[in-house]
């Protein structure tokens, strides 16, 4: 689910608050072979801008930038992450994820598939339970599960590293999205559609345990070549796994309500930003993805005028 969603930090973030954790990290500390950068020139831009692609995870492959791209996070004067990442917006952000019907998760979901989350979370973690899952939406549950190993270690994810570093040095921070954005296509999904997103989830965690495979740092070791291609092909390869296929209608759902969408939402933040302020070095960080495809935010700002160079070295 952290490729699914080409990257949603506010809801892990979020996840993080309800549940008391924070969010995730693995070993070694190296950094991403090419820098997922994107420079960004046009028309009245007096300085370049930046595109950075991100991934939601705090492997320390990940978080620490490749020099390119901290060479250009320390000339930026304003750091824009996908939404809002101050705490004040997270606690704002909560009542977007929680039910609100008067329904417990399990009254939803049904008998056999909260058995099954009930074991899950054992597995996690023995002191786990399906308690502080009750009042969440069913895809908030099935976005969190993937998740929880990671953020129980406490470790913060790159776009909190990023938004944090910005504020402590004095840059601008902004979000390029308002939560609501960011959620609205999950929460268009019917209850029918949010249980079954909840057992494809379970379906690849369970696979996934039996093969000894780790999703987070099998992301992260895609991430860090930089390749742009095998990063979307990973992201629309998640993303069809837990649709149920590539021509499920749920894919098709999710693609446009999750994913093209917000890729217009956020070229046209970036347009606007460089408008009103074209003289500061404006570093916009996002899943990796939303930069990665060929119909993302690079081409449509492309198709807007700018000139968008992808940065390999």
């Amino acid at each position: 689910m952290y490729l699914l969603t080409r990257s949603i930090p506010c809801l892990s973030f979020a996840a993080t608050a309800l549940l008391s954790f924070i969010s995730p990290v693995h070993a070694e500390a190296e950094h991403p072979v090419k820098p997922l950068l994107w420079k960004v020139e046009g028309p009245g831009v007096e300085k370049p801008s930046y595109l950075f692609g991100t991934l939601h995870v705090g492997d320390k492959r990940v978080v620490t930038l490749h020099p390119d791209a901290e060479k250009a996070f320390k000339e930026s004067g304003a750091v824009h992450t996908e939404a809002p990442l101050d705490m004040k917006s997270q606690i704002a952000s909560m009542p977007l994820m929680m039910r609100g019907d008067g329904k417990k998760l399990d009254d939803v979901i049904g008998e056999e598939l909260a058995k099954r989350v009930e074991k899950e979370l054992k597995t996690i973690n023995p002191d786990l339970d399906a308690t502080p899952f009750q009042p969440m939406k069913t895809w908030m549950v099935a976005y969190t599960l993937p998740f929880l190993p990671e953020q129980m270690k406490g470790i913060k994810p790159l776009d909190m590293v990023l938004w944090e570093r910005g504020a402590a040095e004095g840059k601008k921070t902004s979000g390029m999205q308002e939560i609501k954005d960011q959620v609205e296509g999950f929460n268009s999904l019917s209850d029918e559609e949010q249980t079954a997103l909840l057992k494809s989830s379970l379906d690849y965690l369970e696979k996934d345990r039996a093969a000894g495979k780790d999703r987070m740092k099998a992301a992260a070791d895609v991430y860090v070549t930089g390749d742009v291609k095998k990063i979307n092909d990973l992201a629309l390869e998640s993303m069809t796994e837990l649709s149920g296929g590539e021509d499920a209608p749920l894919m098709k759902k999710l693609m446009d309500s999750i994913l093209t969408k917000r890729d217009g939402i956020m070229a046209d933040y970036v347009e606007a930003t460089l408008k009103k302020d074209p003289g500061t070095v404006h570093f916009f960080a996002a899943g990796a993805a939303h930069y990665a495809g060929k119909d993302g935010v690079p081409s449509l700002l492309e198709k807007k005028g700018y000139k968008v160079t992808l940065m390999q070295d």
